[in-house]
């Protein structure tokens, strides 16, 4: 019979695999589970468990990884998110090349930190537009204002202090970035791509004209 330890401890893996159950996000984990929980039906002695537990946990900890990370890739796929899918991509590719645990959390957490870096430049990219539209427009508004001759140099030095704060500000960003990633360079037309594009109420017509005079201002 039983001892009361292997029966918590079979209490235990009942419950671990129990909660993946029916859940197709988590199928790999419920299989890793389950063959682990059968391992303490399949004797009556801990020792003997022990002898046979071979990676089990491990393997476990792998399956978790593989549905967390395919869960992201098929997520970041439908929102066209592909530089945030490019990283769950990269640790999915990483654990059919990895075995031990440790070489893997090593692994997670490199590449995740290096899609991170990834990550922030593509946004510097796709939100600079939008944060830079109220100077803009200000800027566009005193163009194009109709004064009288007496306020055309207040007018303009408006327009160009607009102009040199916004290069500054680029500036600082490409410094910033750059100290990350070698020879980065700002790429303002991929604030139309989908990720960033359908998150802005304007127009085609406003965004298009906005883009154009961004990149003049910032030389691009």
């Amino acid at each position: 019979m039983a001892d009361q330890r292997l029966e918590e401890y079979r209490a235990y893996y009942d419950a671990r695999t129990e909660r993946y159950a029916n859940n197709p996000l988590m199928k790999h984990s419920y299989e890793a589970e389950k063959k682990l929980r059968d391992l303490f039906y399949r004797y009556d002695n801990l020792d003997e468990i022990g002898q046979n537990l071979g990676r089990l946990n491990t393997d476990c900890a792998f399956a978790t990884w593989r549905d967390q990370y395919e869960m992201e890739s098929e997520y970041y796929e439908s929102v066209q998110e592909p530089i945030r899918k490019k990283g769950a991509d990269q640790i999915l590719a990483e654990l059919d090349r990895q075995s031990e645990l440790l070489d893997m959390m090593n692994k997670v957490n490199d590449l995740t930190n290096k899609n991170s870096v990834e990550i922030t430049a593509d946004e510097a990219n796709g939100k600079a537009l939008m944060e830079n539209w109220k100077q803009l427009d200000k800027i566009d508004i005193y163009t194009k204002a109709v004064v009288p001759a007496k306020y055309k140099p207040d007018m303009q030095k408006v327009v160009d202090d607009e102009k040199e704060s916004i290069i500054k500000s680029r500036e600082s960003v490409e410094k910033t970035i750059g100290d990350w990633v070698e020879g980065w360079r700002m790429k303002p037309e991929i604030t139309l791509e989908y990720r960033y594009r359908h998150i802005m109420p304007y127009s085609d017509q406003e965004i298009d004209e906005h883009l154009k005079n961004f990149k003049n201002i910032i030389n691009r």
